[in-house]
């Protein structure tokens, strides 16, 4: 909603519902969060004038920026936090982080049936040429810390570590998956039980895709794979949902100009931080639907809203 809610959008639009919405949330008593995600579509926004009108706003609305993985809460003004958002993305080229997220991306993209050149042995030699490249600049990094001795043993044992993980990459198991594999979510949305997912309620959604998943997998555990975190939970249950076909995105599209993989991905990174929020408010319906199934599910307390909806709750 961020895009509809600046002055000259709203001027245009004469939504009355976003206009007492964003009222509503100028008091300091009504918490605004932003994340990396947010400053990510900013990003993507061509023309500069617009992207300032973001963090305008987000300045305009006292809002407070979620840090990635640490989840503080900033309350630095949006500009400067958007110019050390800038600055961490330039340091993770530098440092080859960039390129291995990359590659995961195109492997991620390719198990989705979605077109990609290289094979999966490509994209494999090139996730472990990135993390080759980042594990040897981190090494690199190690050598050149000037330490004192209460420290030198910290260092050299993170250098060990770095040397460790280095030596097993040429180990690391990449996927296999034969050329006449059909991938996507196809052959998953025409199990006949899967058929009248949209039809089930939202509490009980992601029970029912789990259970057909456990049938055709029953020795397959998430947690041999992923940490269990509250964060992973909400990603496998995001995917299961747009797997299933329950309000999915339209995660396998190819339009021109438009890169639903990309936003699909922006979606449930809103999911995951909109957990620790009280509210997340939405416009896009299907989101809040896929968000009320999976709070529900994972007992979160967080409401899923529409701006209307948001307002008759503060």
């Amino acid at each position: 909603m961020l895009s509809d809610m600046r002055e000259r959008v709203l001027s245009e639009s004469h939504d009355e519902d976003l206009r007492a919405l964003k009222t509503l949330c100028t008091p300091r008593d009504v918490k605004v969060l932003y994340t990396a995600t947010h400053l990510r579509e900013v990003q993507q926004i061509p023309h500069e004038k617009f992207r300032l009108e973001h963090l305008r706003l987000l300045h305009g609305l006292g809002a407070a920026y979620l840090t990635p993985v640490t989840n503080m809460l900033v309350w630095n003004h949006p500009e400067k936090v958007w110019d050390d958002f800038i600055e961490n993305e330039s340091q993770n080229i530098a440092a080859g982080i960039n390129s291995s997220m990359e590659a995961q991306d195109l492997i991620n993209r390719k198990l989705c049936g979605l077109p990609v050149d290289q094979t999966f042995h490509d994209l494999n030699s090139r996730l472990r040429a990135s993390l080759r490249s980042i594990l040897e600049d981190s090494l690199a990094q190690m050598e050149s810390v000037s330490t004192t001795e209460i420290h030198k043993d910290q260092i050299e044992s993170l250098k060990i570590q770095i040397s460790d993980q280095l030596s097993n990459l040429k180990n690391l198991p990449g996927l296999d998956v034969p050329d006449d594999q059909e991938l996507g979510p196809r052959p998953f949305r025409q199990l006949e039980k899967i058929k009248g997912i949209e039809e089930c309620p939202a509490a009980h959604v992601i029970g029912l895709i789990e259970e057909l998943f456990r049938e055709s997998n029953p020795d397959f555990h998430w947690r041999n794979y992923i940490d269990d975190t509250p964060e992973n939970k909400i990603a496998v249950c995001y995917s299961l949902l747009n797997w299933a076909g329950y309000c999915a995105d339209d995660f396998t599209s190819t339009k021109k100009g438009k890169d639903r993989f990309n936003a699909s991905n922006n979606d449930l990174a809103h999911v995951q931080s909109g957990a620790r929020c009280s509210l997340l408010i939405s416009q896009d319906v299907a989101f809040l639907k896929k968000a009320e199934a999976i709070y529900k599910h994972l007992n979160i307390g967080t409401l899923p809203l529409a701006p209307g909806e948001a307002i008759k709750h503060l």
